[in-house]
């Protein structure tokens, strides 16, 4: 294969430089026509362009494809290189392998523009900070409004999905909005944001690392409700084989989630969203979401309904 890709690089090397050749010559050939056509106009003369010119320009040209041919493979090099997307995800919206449902749709738009991208995992407290500091590229998924308090970050204006934020519990619990839950023990994975702001001052609330540990504390009755997404909850109870969990009804927010980028990439903002308003129109986008999360049946109180995860606008 290497020798293969080496083969290929230096035939791309050729071609580029007989391009090269090719443009000069024939920049030099309407050079040549437009100083005839002057001193024709000024001068009544119909000779071609001095020796003293035309010749020099031609010792030069070796130099020039010389320059071009190395810097070639660095062009190359910086093409090939994949944008690095942070996540926080570890199942199903992202996988280790890359095969989640927002990998496949993220990295499907990337390709739709030329580019390829490469998902990697970071714990939530960090995901934002790095690609606002420049150490990744972009972000997987987030709420919209969070260049407020990141800078550096510009958000794709087409939404990956809709998520709707709710509580599980194991109790048969009525809630109606964030006041409901003041009273209750409330557990929360740190970095998201939009659950962190609207409990904080919650008399009880833990924060905890991952949602590995927010379902172990609800499984063993340590909080009450454990607020996350609804369908990355149920992939959790699915992996990890909880019974008697549910999420209750109705969600304590529902918002559209985007892909960020860090500023530095700003310029590819719009062309990603119309790769998404594409995807979404031939029918890629829906075939991925069922092909990634067939396995799940979410529905109201977890019950066994098919189809009634959000991931889009109508």
């Amino acid at each position: 294969m290497r020798r293969l890709s080496e083969g290929s690089n230096t035939r791309v090397q050729e071609s580029s430089c007989i391009m090269v050749k090719e443009v000069v010559l024939s920049t030099v050939e309407i050079v040549n026509r437009k100083v005839m056509l002057f001193r024709k106009k000024v001068f009544g003369l119909n000779k071609r362009i001095s020796s003293r010119f035309f010749f020099p320009a031609l010792l030069l040209m070796p130099a020039f494809l010389l320059a071009f041919n190395s810097a070639l493979p660095a062009f190359a090099q910086v093409k090939a290189t994949p944008l690095i997307i942070s996540t926080s995800y570890k199942s199903l919206l992202s996988t280790s392998d890359q095969t989640g449902m927002l990998d496949l749709l993220v990295k499907e738009a990337f390709r739709r523009i030329g580019l390829d991208a490469e998902i990697v995992f970071n714990p939530t407290g960090r995901s934002l900070s790095d690609v606002n500091e420049g150490l990744a590229d972009g972000e997987l998924n987030r709420i919209e409004g969070m260049e407020k308090n990141f800078p550096n970050l510009v958000m794709v204006p087409e939404p990956n999905m809709v998520m709707d934020f709710v509580a599980f519990s194991k109790k048969d619990l009525s809630i109606d909005g964030w006041d409901s839950i003041r009273g209750l023990r409330v557990g929360v994975v740190k970095g998201w944001k939009i659950l962190e702001e609207n409990t904080s001052g919650f008399p009880e609330v833990t924060l905890v690392p991952s949602e590995t540990e927010l379902f172990n504390m609800l499984d063993k009755d340590r909080i009450d409700i454990a607020l996350y997404d609804k369908l990355t909850g149920y992939e959790q109870i699915h992996l990890r084989g909880f019974e008697g969990m549910h999420h209750l009804e109705p969600p304590l927010a529902s918002r559209n989630m985007h892909l960020y980028l860090h500023n530095s990439h700003g310029n590819l903002a719009e062309s990603l969203a119309e790769a998404l308003r594409s995807m979404k129109e031939d029918g890629t986008y829906d075939r991925i979401v069922s092909e990634t999360t067939a396995h799940l049946m979410v529905g109201q109180n977890g019950k066994d309904c098919p189809g009634e995860a959000t991931f889009e606008d109508d």
